[in-house]
């Protein structure tokens, strides 16, 4: 039966059928239960209802996201990291600053560790610096390297010179030794070679 037609016939003044009249005292009325149960008890209705809610759970959570979300994170965030007080601050910058001082002081009493060595064992003292490392026993190796290296070096050298000029005359003169500590790399290396040479 097609509603429109009906509606069409009494808005003409046409008399209905029996069987339109039976169509329309069949049509129930929309109130709240009618719409309660469809939406409730039909399947068609129930997946109206659920898009319907999952749209305004949508809604509610990007709102809540955009609006209320900045602001809660933003008063944890201050509750649990307070801002820096004047005194905080001073004490960090003191903290700071004797961290740095002991850092400072460690390096110094392993350079001076290792400058002491190093005349020791003479070995050139620019270059000292370089093989600090973070604690005594790693500065130590690494001064141990440098010694291997070093010496190597200067034996390399020392029979190099040896081939090209042959052993010269024993106990021939030269040059009084100087003093390591005022001389150059380069020449504290050749003094080195010179008394290696001697040897």
């Amino acid at each position: 039966m097609d509603l429109k037609a009906i509606l069409t016939k009494l808005k003409s003044g046409t008399a209905l059928t029996a069987e339109e009249m039976a169509f329309l005292e069949g049509l129930k009325t929309v109130d709240i239960d009618s719409v309660k149960d469809f939406l409730e008890k039909d399947d068609a209705g129930k997946k109206h209802l659920q898009s319907l809610t999952d749209a305004a759970v949508t809604k509610g959570i990007n709102t809540f996201k955009e609006k209320t979300m900045p602001s809660l994170l933003e008063e944890e965030i201050k509750r649990k990291f307070p801002a820096e007080t004047e005194e905080q601050k001073q004490l960090r910058q003191l903290k700071e600053s004797q961290d740095r001082l002991a850092a400072d002081y460690k390096r110094e009493k392993l350079l001076n560790k290792a400058l002491s060595v190093a005349t020791e064992k003479k070995l050139p003292l620019k270059l000292i610096e370089r093989f600090l490392g973070d604690d005594e026993e790693t500065t130590l190796k690494n001064l141990e390297l440098l010694e291997t290296e070093y010496n190597s070096a200067i034996t390399t050298e020392v029979e190099s010179k040896f081939k090209e000029n042959g052993r010269g005359t024993p106990g021939g003169g030269g040059n009084p030794p100087q003093d390591p500590s005022k001389m150059s790399d380069d020449e504290y290396i050749k003094s080195r070679v010179q008394e290696q040479s001697k040897k």
